[in-house]
C-alpha cells in the first residue's frame, strides 16, 4: 500500500489596497486548510482553533503533509473540492 505527500490547494493573493507601494508586492500563494468533518471534505482559509479540536482530520494549508494512505487520497479527490492527483506525491 502506497504512501503519499499531500500538498493542500493554494489560492493566489495579494495585498489590498491603491498605495502606490503595493506595486513592489508580488501576489502569493496562500494555502487552504482540508477539514474531514466526520467523512465530509471542506476547504477553508481561516480555521479557527477551538473548531480544529472537533473535526476527524484536518491538513493545514500551505504545508506538506505525509503518511496519507490511499484511503485518504481517494476520498479528497472525490470530495469535488478542488483536490487532484496533482496534489499527492508518492513518498
Amino acid at each position: 500500500m502506497a504512501t503519499y505527500k499531500f500538498l493542500t490547494p493554494t489560492l493566489q493573493q495579494g495585498l489590498i489596497g491603491n498605495h502606490r507601494l503595493f506595486q513592489f508586492f508580488a501576489q502569493r500563494d496562500k494555502g487552504y486548510t482540508v477539514i474531514n468533518n466526520a467523512g465530509v471534505y471542506s476547504l477553508t482559509q481561516y480555521p479557527a482553533q477551538d473548531d480544529l479540536e472537533t473535526y476527524t482530520a484536518y491538513y493545514m494549508g500551505g504545508l506538506i503533509h505525509t503518511g496519507i494512505t490511499d484511503a485518504i487520497r481517494t476520498a479528497m479527490i472525490a470530495a469535488g473540492i478542488g483536490i487532484t492527483a496533482d496534489n499527492f506525491t508518492i513518498e
